[in-house]
């Protein structure tokens, strides 16, 4: 379990004693019980003299998943949660636009979820979240929650390429944003070599033009790419199999 508050401020700023829970917070709570996202999310004393906020997680999570406890709207799990759920119900959202921002906007997505939640309604696709490590050899894993078991288990592992110096896959974590079976990809290298690749495919865009696809290499697990996440054909077609809108991928050294 990941205590929240008062260990942490929740929303980035003290939680009155007699405040009632913040809407962001009560749509994470219904998004996990609605299995968007794993484990659970509950509070209890708001309006007394000790509140406590706290986020349970499935038994075996990887720390370096519980790491990424959603402790503010801003979460990138909890924006890819949103970004899912409005994909699943064809809502205009999406966490790399002005959306975000549009006050009203954020509050109609927010009474959707909620909404959904007292209907009993469940996501269509597990959670799963894409973990990508710059080791040597480079390594990409997927872990998937299983909400009837309550239970996670790495469900992939493959070896990667990442951005070449000059042009490094950066580290943190992002939502995925937009998804191709097949697309075209164009740019320069930082030593000067251009490309214009149609045909890519298993494309898992995340940020900034970085994404996680197929591409042939004769060899995999070291810096190769112009930033995204390269993997092997197999690897990259499960992947996409597995990946959604909104699924969380994180780089880490």
């Amino acid at each position: 379990m990941v205590l929240l508050w008062p260990a942490s401020a929740a929303g980035g700023g003290a939680l009155a004693a007699t405040a009632p829970a913040p809407t962001w917070l009560r749509v994470a709570r219904a998004l996990a019980q609605m299995h968007y996202l794993p484990g659970q999310v509950g509070w209890a004393g708001l309006g007394g003299a000790n509140p406590q906020i706290w986020w349970l997680w499935p038994s075996g999570t990887p720390s370096a998943l519980q790491v990424l406890t959603p402790n503010s709207p801003g979460s990138p799990l909890l924006f890819g949660a949103l970004d899912f759920f409005a994909k699943v119900h064809g809502l205009p959202w999406s966490n790399q636009s002005s959306d975000w921002f549009d006050h009203d906007n954020r509050h109609r997505l927010y009474a959707a979820i909620l909404a959904a939640h007292r209907r009993g309604e469940g996501a269509p696709k597990p959670f799963v979240w894409v973990y990508v490590r710059k080791g040597t050899p480079e390594t990409l894993s997927i872990w998937r929650y299983n909400a009837e078991t309550d239970r996670g288990e790495w469900v992939l592992q493959s070896p990667t390429n990442t951005g070449v110096p000059g042009a490094i896959t950066p580290n943190g974590t992002w939502a995925v944003y937009a998804r191709f079976l097949s697309t075209r990809m164009t740019g320069c290298f930082p030593h000067g070599e251009c490309y214009n690749d149609s045909g890519v495919r298993f494309v898992n865009y995340f940020w900034d033009g970085r994404a996680v696809h197929y591409f042939p290499r004769l060899a995999y697990g070291f810096r190769q790419s112009n930033g995204c996440v390269e993997l092997p054909l197999k690897a990259a077609q499960r992947a996409y199999g597995m990946m959604h809108i909104g699924t969380p991928v994180t780089v880490a050294p």
